[in-house]
Parts: C-alpha cells; structure tokens; sequence
C-alpha cells in the first residue's frame, strides 16, 4: 500500500511540472485525426493524392506535438502554437478536422498548452527566533544579534523608507 502511495505522489509531481492535459488533448486529437482515414482504409488514396498524405502527417504530427509537450515543458509555448496551427490545418485537410472533434480537441489542448505556467518555487521559511534576526539577550555578545545578509540590508531597507528615502539610493527629501 505505501509503495501504490509513493508511485501515486511521483506521478501526481510529474503531471504538475508539466502541461498534462493540454499534452493530452494534443495527444487524442492526433490520435482522432488520425483514426479517421485508418477506419477507411484510406493508405491506398494517400499514394495517389498529396492532400490525403496531409492529413496523415498533420496527425502524426499532432501527436508527436503532444509528447514532445510531456517532454520538454520549456517549449510550451512554441508547442502549443503548433498544437493549434495544425488543429486550424485539420479543418482543410483533415476531414474538416476530423469531423470538428479533432479540431476541438487540437484547440483545447494548444490553448491550455500556451496557458499553463510552471509553479512557483516554494517561498523560504522565515527564520524563528533562533534565526539571525534573534534579538540580543542580556547573556549575548554586542552585535550577535544584529542582522546581517539579506535580512539585515531589507532591515536596512524598511529603516531607510521609514526615514523617507526609497532605498534605490536616491534620497527623496
């Protein structure tokens, strides 16, 4: 049972550090355009004419788009352009992109593709009272609680503001 929970969480991590389901809708508009011709047996039209091996190759690259979505998050947005360019194609050569379901399909799964966005990184926790911002006791050394990094020039920061000047170095008084 803990295995099943951990295999669970792994993949619920990797679906959400990626555009999944607009992955999946390009996927399955592919795989619906090109089911089509498949259903008519239709390879035989495909030698002879130009715009039957269209159809072909904007499936096969619907759904090659749709991996490479999983694959390779970074490229979302020229992906999912793509995604919905060949959707817009399907209408033409694609049996009016695959009886319209395909074409949905295509647009949806583009647009979320182009949509999505990574999650952001997870915040610092803020120091507790032991962290550096600790204010001195009467037993602590002169200084040792003293900001000092970060904290000390943001602390540096809010103290300048407070004195009225903006803290980009130029005093406004």
């Amino acid at each position: 049972m803990l295995l099943i929970r951990a295999a669970r969480a792994r993949w619920r991590a990797w679906r959400r550090s990626r555009p999944f389901w607009g992955g999946l809708l390009t996927l399955l508009a592919g795989a619906e355009l090109l089911s089509i011709p498949f259903s008519l047996d239709a390879l035989p039209l495909v030698l002879h004419s130009a715009q039957a091996g269209l159809a072909y190759l904007i499936s096969i690259m619907m759904i090659i788009t749709g991996v490479l979505v999983w694959g390779q998050p970074a490229q979302r947005v020229f992906l999912g352009m793509v995604a919905l360019l060949l959707s817009v194609a399907s209408v033409v050569y694609a049996n009016v992109g695959g009886f319209l379901l395909g074409l949905v399909l295509g647009l949806f799964g583009g647009a979320l593709t182009v949509a999505w966005t990574p999650a952001p990184a997870p915040a610092a926790a803020p120091d507790g009272p032991a962290g550096p911002e600790a204010p001195a006791g009467p037993g602590t050394p002169a200084g040792a609680g003293a900001p000092d990094g970060a904290a000390g020039r943001a602390a540096g920061r809010a103290a300048g503001r407070a004195a009225g000047d903006a803290g980009d170095g130029v005093s406004c008084r």
